[in-house]
């Protein structure tokens, strides 16, 4: 069990959330206005181990629990996509 984690807050575009080891949390996402498409990574570009790939409907919002999967490089976030308002939450 996580005590507490950190947020990246709202992001609208491609992002690098951390760099360095953590435990991806969450994630918050929302389409807006467009079929969309997020990758989120174990790096600090949008190359190598992909994580988790969420393609949501136009206005869909979704909560992904990722149960504190050990990100070792850092964690980036694409919009693959499509329009986005994303959040991850990190320890």
């Amino acid at each position: 069990m996580v005590a507490g984690c950190r947020s990246s807050g709202v992001k609208t575009a491609s992002a690098l959330i951390v760099s360095g080891q953590a435990k991806l949390i969450s994630i918050h996402a929302c389409s807006v206005g467009a079929p969309t498409v997020i990758k989120v990574y174990d790096n600090t570009a949008a190359s190598g181990k992909e994580v988790a790939r969420i393609t949501m409907q136009p206005d869909q919002v979704l909560e992904f629990d990722m149960h504190g999967v050990l990100c070792r490089n850092g964690i980036y976030l694409e919009e693959a996509s499509g329009a986005m308002e994303v959040s991850i939450e990190f320890a």
